[in-house]
């Protein structure tokens, strides 16, 4: 599990080229977040935690860990920014309109265009934890339905 754990936030760090805006970010320094907030970029959602790692999601860039609790789902909505998310544990059935359902697991990595429609849960059996690189300041919009 945990081979798991650090193979996925490799991952993250290597498909999003992250490892030099971390140590420009704060050199010399160690840098730890709790993962205690509840709030945006949560927008309400019940049973929904984030930590913001870096940058500010209402100005520009930022990467954030979410958990969601087992069996939690999440409505239709869409953001400005592209998203990149990578699966950390639990599995999450994520769906991109007009694709497939996605089962994002551990080490799986989910990319969707700015817009995107997007909506789903976390499986049961286990909470849900997952990486998210927004390339623009976050924003939340739900779908027309």
């Amino acid at each position: 599990m945990l081979k798991k754990v650090i193979t996925a936030g490799a991952l993250a760090l290597m498909v999003l080229g992250a490892p030099s805006s971390y140590a420009d970010s704060a050199p010399g320094k160690v840098v730890h977040h709790s993962h205690k907030e509840t709030g945006t970029p949560c927008e309400g959602l019940k049973g929904c935690t984030y930590v913001q790692l870096k940058g500010d999601p209402k100005t520009g860039p930022s990467e954030a860990m979410f958990t969601l609790k087992a069996g939690t789902p999440f409505d239709p909505h869409w953001h400005t920014s592209p998203e990149h998310v990578v699966g950390v544990s639990g599995v999450m059935l994520w769906n991109v309109k007009g694709h497939e359902t996605y089962r994002i697991g551990a080490g799986d990595y989910l990319y969707y265009p700015s817009k995107a429609e997007h909506w789903g849960k976390c499986a049961p059996g286990a909470d849900c934890v997952y990486y998210v690189y927004d390339s623009k300041p976050y924003d939340f919009h739900p779908a027309d339905r």
